[in-house]
C-alpha cells in the first residue's frame, strides 16, 4: 500500500454513516453474512477499512462484516470499530478493494475486475472496449443473459495472449454463430474458440465455420468436451474442429490441437 496516500487513525463509527461505494463492491452474499453470524466471535473481528472522501466514509474492506454486525444489532446507535484512511480518491478505493489479498478472503475474479475497471486499469478498460466492439458487454455481473460475457478471467486470458484484432476476431466468430445466447459465452465455448482459432488462423473458412458450427448447440460441445477428463481448453477446441470437418470432402483442416 506505499504506493497510496496511508494516512489512517483507528476510530469507532456510528453505523449509519458507513457507505458502500457500488461502482467498485461487489453484491453482498448474504450466504456469507450468514455464516459470520452464525460464528460469530467479537475477539476476531477485525477493524474495517473505510475512506473519508468527500465528507463521507466509504467502506473498501469488510462490507460483509459490516453487514453481519448490522443483522446482530440492528440498533441505530451500533458503533463499529474501523480504520479510517484519508486521501484516497474512489479510483484508489477501487484498487486497494482488487489488491486485497493475505488473511483476507479472496476477491472473486468479477469483483477483482469491475473494481479494477472503477479503478482506470488501462488493461480492463480496453478489454471492456473491444468485447462491445465485438457485440457483447462485459458489466461484471453474474447473472448470464444475452450478450452478457461472464467468463471474465477467460476473456481476459484471452485478451493478453492475441492482438486487439484477433480478439475481436475470436468473440465476433461466437457472435455470429449463436447470436450472443449465454451458453455460447461459458468459459468452455470462449477457450475453446480461442485455441481452434490459434491453431487455425488463415487455414480455416469463415463461412464454413460459422455455418457448420451454428448447426449445432453449444451445450453439446461443451459436454462432448467434458467427457474428457484432462486436456484444457483442448478438448473443446477438438469438438469445434470436427464440427467443422464434419462432411467436408475438401479444405478440412488437419487434427493439430
Amino acid at each position: 500500500m506505499n504506493k497510496y496516500n496511508t494516512n489512517f487513525k483507528y476510530c469507532q463509527l456510528n453505523a449509519r454513516l458507513l457507505l458502500v461505494d457500488k461502482s467498485y463492491q461487489r453484491e453482498i452474499q448474504q450466504d456469507r453474512v450468514k455464516r459470520i453470524v452464525a460464528n460469530f466471535n467479537p475477539a476476531l473481528v477485525n477493524p474495517i477499512k473505510v475512506s473519508r472522501r468527500g465528507g463521507r466514509y466509504y467502506v473498501f474492506d469488510g462490507q460483509h462484516t459490516l453487514a453481519a454486525l448490522r443483522t446482530l444489532n440492528p440498533s441505530p446507535s451500533m458503533t463499529v470499530d474501523c480504520k479510517v484512511y484519508e486521501g484516497l480518491s474512489r479510483e484508489d478505493e477501487a484498487r486497494l478493494f482488487a489488491e486485497q489479498n493475505g488473511i483476507s478472503r479472496a476477491v472473486e475474479s468479477a469483483a477483482k475486475f469491475k473494481a479494477l475497471y472503477a479503478a482506470g486499469d488501462v488493461d480492463i478498460i480496453e478489454m471492456v472496449r473491444l468485447v462491445e466492439r465485438s457485440g457483447f458487454f462485459m458489466d461484471f455481473s453474474k447473472a448470464k443473459t444475452n450478450n452478457r460475457i461472464t467468463a471474465v478471467s477467460k476473456t481476459y486470458k484471452v485478451f493478453k495472449s492475441v492482438s486487439s484484432s484477433d480478439f475481436v476476431e475470436i468473440l465476433s466468430l461466437i457472435k455470429e454463430t449463436w447470436e450472443g445466447i449465454p451458453e455460447s459465452l461459458n468459459t468452455e465455448i470462449i477457450g475453446g474458440m480461442y485455441l481452434f482459432y490459434k491453431n487455425f488462423k488463415g487455414e480455416y473458412k469463415r463461412r464454413t465455420l460459422v455455418t457448420q458450427l451454428s448447426k449445432v448447440s453449444p451445450i453439446i460441445i461443451i459436454r462432448e468436451g467434458k467427457a474428457f477428463s484432462s486436456g484444457g481448453d483442448a478438448r473443446f477446441a477438438r469438438q469445434i474442429l470436427n464440427i467443422y470437418n464434419k462432411n467436408l470432402r475438401t479444405n478440412r483442416l488437419d487434427e493439430k490441437i
